[in-house]
């Protein structure tokens, strides 16, 4: 006869003792308000255990998760709660951007960067493709940038800049050389003579290169202010090497604590350009782009190649 070991975190516990030789002994535990069954279930292997074996009980799976699809006006609200802290890469822009010049921001979401450059001195317009970004950061705009919503890849600028910015990975949603050598051609276009184009990409690391498709995960908890609680990101990568692409799952779990809120799972996914160190430089290159300094973080370090997923780049029109 053997014995069944059960958690014993219980609200309510009761054993079963079924008093043949070769039939188990089974605790049972009522697990939280929840009411789910947690037990190991050791069996006999005499004439009980193909009963044991049997019982659908232990076939039992938990339902899956389902995530809701999410909206660009949710999306542009969670956006917002998880880069509020992220100031890091602000200095590094501001370092290369001189007080009075006029600067374009590709990709500006809800106007964190646009913001923080325009109360340092600067003339910047915002530049976007989400409608619910753009309506976030005029809402909550504490200086005087201008806002557009147009297609970084089809831009209609009758003026020059000095400096054009693509921060945080934006040219990677591009995916695709010739929507990216388009980009970069416009970009070449729009700044003045010796004007420089500064920008962050990813970079496929070793480890996500060499997982097979296997996927990584990583979460972050953000706190909610007015309705208090917490937001949780999770976050799916793998790389797909024929296509040199990443997908990148982003998960997010809303948790309020006021009463009447709802709590939401919402996800999607978004493809990136998963392109090697090398091609990157070609594609500056070909569009004007040469020589450019590449930095390995915010601090403007050297770039060391093979070592490291972020990469900064400073290049200067031809």
């Amino acid at each position: 006869m053997n014995t069944v070991v059960l958690c014993r975190e219980a609200l309510n516990f009761f054993s079963i003792f079924v008093g043949a030789a070769g039939v188990a002994i089974m605790d049972l535990v009522f697990m939280n308000k929840n009411c789910k069954f947690y037990f190991l279930l050791a069996c006999s292997h005499k004439a009980g255990y193909k009963d044991c074996m049997d019982d659908p009980f232990l076939n039992h799976k938990e339902p899956e998760e389902i995530f809701l699809p999410l909206g660009e006006v949710r999306y542009a609200e969670f956006y917002s709660i998880e880069m509020a802290g992220f100031v890091q890469d602000i200095g590094f822009y501001r370092s290369h951007c001189a007080q009075g010049s006029r600067v374009l921001e590709l990709g500006c979401g809800t106007g964190r960067i646009s913001q923080a450059l325009a109360s340092s001195g600067c003339h910047v317009t915002g530049l976007d493709f989400s409608p619910p970004m753009l309506a976030h950061a005029q809402r909550h705009k504490t200086s005087t940038p201008l806002y557009v919503c147009m297609d970084m890849t089809r831009m209609a600028f009758n003026l020059q800049f000095d400096h054009i910015l693509i921060p945080y990975n934006t040219l990677n949603l591009l995916r695709d050389e010739s929507a990216i050598r388009s980009c970069l051609r416009q970009v070449h276009d729009l700044l003045q003579p010796r004007g420089t184009l500064l920008f962050q990409l990813y970079i496929p690391d070793r480890q996500l290169i060499e997982g097979n498709g296997r996927k990584l995960f990583q979460f972050q908890v953000f706190p909610l202010a007015q309705s208090q609680g917490k937001l949780i990101k999770e976050t799916l990568r793998w790389f797909l090497p024929e296509q040199n692409e990443i997908i990148l799952e982003e998960r997010y779990r809303y948790r309020p604590i006021t009463e009447g809120s709802v709590k939401e799972d919402l996800s999607h996914r978004l493809t990136l350009a998963g392109f090697p160190r090398q091609q990157w430089l070609d594609l500056l290159d070909k569009t004007g782009f040469p020589n450019p300094t590449l930095y390995g973080d915010y601090n403007s370090r050297p770039s060391q190649p093979g070592k490291e997923s972020l990469l900064l780049i400073k290049a200067e029109r031809s």
